[in-house]
């Protein structure tokens, strides 16, 4: 599997684990200074987004990433962008999409690649 390929699993890995609120496969997927920022300005680190997607605060029922066109910088650097549809529950139970575009930057640790920083907006 090629670099680019590993890059595409350990992404839909993730994706999965937060859908799947799955926190134990979601440490692996981060770096320690991991900085994501929401399509609502909301920035969370590796720990608060793990702990808002344990805790229900962000319910992922739905992620489904298009278009997405990975840009190798070095060996050890990628930067990902994007279309997603993200469905999300709300408190009520009811399932919202949301259309964004992405960025997102994954480095490598090791064997294994782990995303650094995202940025997504509406796009709507």
């Amino acid at each position: 599997m090629n670099a680019v390929e590993q890059i595409l699993s350990a992404d839909q890995r993730r994706i999965d684990a937060m859908v799947a609120a799955d926190d134990a496969d979601l440490e692996c997927f981060f770096t320690e200074d991991l900085t994501y920022a929401h399509t609502n300005g909301v920035l969370d680190t590796k720990a608060t987004l793990i702990d808002k997607i344990r805790n229900g605060t962000y319910d992922y029922a739905a992620i489904e990433a298009d278009d997405v066109l990975v840009k190798t910088l070095s060996a050890d650097a990628a930067v990902l962008t994007g279309s997603a549809g993200l469905g999300v529950r709300t408190g009520d139970g009811k399932i919202i999409r949301i259309p964004i575009r992405f960025t997102s930057v994954y480095v490598r640790d090791g064997s294994e690649w782990k995303m650094t920083a995202w940025q997504s907006t509406r796009s709507e």
